[in-house]
């Protein structure tokens, strides 16, 4: 066999290799669970850099949703059934949740899109009424608009009237934030609880078997 001919077999026989341990890769790669209310987002996606203020009035940003999972919930206090009927469901998604180990189970965030009326105090006191573990985060305006528009929440703020009410509509869609920061999974309304749990633990199970971290 000449010199020639030897390269080439030896080329073929690596490339064969190669193709095959790619295939192996793929065929072994687990299947994208299909959520019942929502999509998983394969690869994540990451979020824009954005800065709100927490409930001491300090500086919530991208870095706070490292290191854990959470849930993104947008809403506002004066909100009359859309927002404490999540919140509600959230808190009895989180007790179904209680078995995960602690690193594994989301923090449920609320994002006031009305920062004109939700000052910290008063975020804080309303999501704690529901679960005395959930987060409440605001911000200007413009840092709202930063965060809403990455992660495509409708938000629409109403004219005051002459006794100063203003109405607000907002998606009612949650975004599981994996430990990098990064959006996992979008789920759906109409929310309740066990699809949420079960949604979680799906995406939980997925991102294990793909190396991301949990």
């Amino acid at each position: 066999m000449t010199r020639r001919a030897n390269l080439l077999l030896a080329l073929l026989v690596v490339t064969s290799a190669t193709l095959a341990g790619w295939w192996l890769s793929l065929s072994s790669r687990p299947e994208v669970p299909q959520l019942a209310h929502g999509t998983l987002i394969e690869p994540t996606r990451i979020l824009a850099d954005f800065e709100l203020v927490d409930a001491a009035g300090g500086r919530f940003g991208s870095a706070d949703l490292e290191g854990g999972w959470h849930l993104l919930f947008f809403g506002f206090a004066s909100c009359p059934d859309v927002c404490p009927f999540t919140l509600a469901t959230l808190h009895e998604a989180s007790v179904a949740l209680d078995d995960l180990p602690t690193a594994q189970r989301p923090r449920v965030v609320m994002v006031s899109v009305d920062p004109g009326r939700d000052d910290p105090a008063r975020l804080t006191a309303y999501v704690r009424h529901f679960d005395p573990d959930f987060i409440g985060v605001s911000g200007t305006r413009d840092q709202l608009d930063r965060l809403t528009g990455d992660l495509g929440v409708p938000v629409l703020i109403g004219e005051p009237d002459q006794g100063g009410y203003y109405s607000v509509d907002h998606g009612a869609a949650l975004f599981l934030i994996d430990p990098r920061g990064q959006l996992r999974a979008v789920l759906s309304a109409p929310h309740e609880p066990a699809g949420i749990a079960d949604s979680v633990r799906a995406v939980l199970e997925f991102s294990s078997a793909v190396d991301d971290p949990a």
